[in-house]
């Protein structure tokens, strides 16, 4: 059986999928992997279309985009910012390396530097300041 956290990340991918026009979207963590296919959307990829109605049409297949997600590493408050009068550690659209601080999770009073398990550009923030946290939830799209 499914979870409700897994049937949100599940949701939140076929949402991207049918967005972007994608074909088939992966999202993997240490201890998961989730893809999905969209059947009609890769049937369509093959057929000759227009060049002002294919968005990737001169892309390699080595150069497509992969969004992956930073997780939460553990359950708690998560804060954008490093002080409430701060401009935020990230933005969407930013570039981030490896080892940048992205947030803060506050657990059992303690606040913890979460920083960026790779490098890439911050395609979307998926949680708001403030709002808890579990352990594992995305908290950032990333490709």
């Amino acid at each position: 059986m499914i979870d409700k956290k897994t049937s949100n990340q599940i949701d939140l991918l076929i949402k991207k999928l049918k967005e972007n026009e994608l074909g088939s979207i992966k999202i993997s963590n240490k201890t998961n992997s989730i893809e999905i296919t969209n059947a009609v959307t890769a049937n369509l990829q093959n057929i000759h279309q227009p060049q002002s109605k294919t968005r990737n049409q001169n892309l390699h297949p080595e150069e497509v985009i992969t969004i992956l997600s930073i997780d939460s590493p553990m359950v708690g408050i998560v804060y954008m910012t490093p002080k409430p009068s701060s401009p935020p550690f990230i933005k969407s659209g930013q570039k981030v390396k490896k080892g940048d601080t992205i947030c803060l999770i506050e657990a059992m009073k303690t606040f913890n530097e979460i920083k960026s398990d790779k490098d890439g550009v911050i395609k979307s923030i998926l949680v708001k300041n403030g709002e808890a946290v579990e352990f594992g939830q995305p908290l950032f799209e990333i490709s």
